[in-house]
């Protein structure tokens, strides 16, 4: 039955692509290719940026967005929630645009679930009336990445795969058609699944136009799976970010047993042109508050993690290029 439903989602999709256009040259936004984020331009876009706490600090987070852009920030991962009327998110997007920052949606309210039901839920948010008149408003610079960490450690592969070609055919059947951010299950850190079946996703996908994402928290505690994991998705042209990641806080006591080497991360993304995107602005609970990229009681002193990840070698201030759809 799976399989008649997708098969009938793509008839649908071809179907409404010869009466709108819909995958043709009409389109102007980002795209993904040769394993490579391609801007509107048709030129190359590498992240450089970081999640913000829309969902739960939505006043402080939208007047954080000057702040972040004066660092260099070029693309911000809004945090969303499924619950929250869509119309909240349009001065938040067209603040992002006007301060040269590539807005990604991400709903985090699916974060270690392992119901597909719940994820197609996600999927149908984005495919309301208010949502899709947003996101073709802002077509030309949105990402769209349906679940934040969709699937926990028990999560088998094929399931993922399978739970994740619905939603990206629902999406595309119902008209959008900007590039599809997928989160890796077992929390967003295991990789395996992308590596395995990212090329069949793509195929899915009538637009061929995702992007993977990978979380890097206590599961990449070795330097040498950074760089291994990373070079084998460049390798195979997989298209894939960083969507977020920690560092070796308190020699790795810390509540998510999170050794990892942000210095390699930063290094090798920038090697491979690999975007990064780095957890969090502020606004964390007090389990999570070492992860705070600026002071909680200004919302822009930064903390050491900040200064790791804005002024070091590898970091945003030295690497980070604007999108060149700002390019006036």
């Amino acid at each position: 039955m799976a399989s008649i439903r997708k098969i009938l989602i793509v008839i649908g999709f071809w179907i409404l692509a010869i009466y709108t256009g819909l995958g043709q040259e009409n389109y102007n936004g980002f795209t993904t290719t040769g394993g490579y984020l391609l801007d509107a331009n048709g030129n190359q876009f590498v992240m450089r940026g970081i999640n913000v706490p829309h969902a739960w600090h939505a006043k402080q987070s939208y007047i954080a967005l000057n702040e972040i852009a004066k660092l260099k920030v070029n693309c911000v991962r809004i945090v969303w929630e499924s619950h929250i009327p869509p119309q909240g998110l349009d001065s938040i997007l067209q603040k992002c645009i006007d301060l040269d920052m590539i807005p990604m949606i991400e709903l985090h309210d699916a974060t270690g679930d392992t119901s597909a039901i719940k994820l197609f839920k996600l999927a149908q948010y984005f495919v309301t009336e208010e949502m899709k008149s947003i996101i073709k408003k802002y077509e030309r610079f949105v990402l769209i990445n349906i679940a934040n960490e969709w699937g926990d450690n028990t999560l088998k592969a094929d399931y993922w795969r399978d739970a994740y070609a619905d939603c990206i055919l629902l999406l595309r059947s119902q008209g959008i058609e900007s590039v599809i951010v997928i989160d890796a299950p077992g929390w967003g850190q295991n990789s395996g699944p992308i590596l395995t079946y990212g090329k069949d996703l793509i195929k899915t996908d009538p637009l061929h136009n995702l992007l993977f994402s990978v979380h890097m928290y206590g599961s990449w505690n070795k330097d040498r799976k950074i760089k291994n994991e990373l070079k084998k998705a460049h390798s195979l042209s997989l298209p894939l970010i960083v969507g977020e990641f920690g560092y070796n806080y308190n020699k790795g006591n810390n509540n998510l047993g999170c050794k990892v080497n942000h210095k390699q991360i930063l290094k090798t993304c920038s090697e491979l042109n690999i975007g990064y995107l780095a957890w969090s602005w502020t606004g964390n609970n007090r389990e999570n508050n070492w992860l705070d990229l600026v002071e909680y009681s200004d919302w822009k002193t930064l903390t050491p993690w900040g200064e790791e990840i804005f002024d070091s070698t590898f970091g945003i201030k030295e690497t980070a290029i604007k999108a060149s759809v700002f390019n006036y």
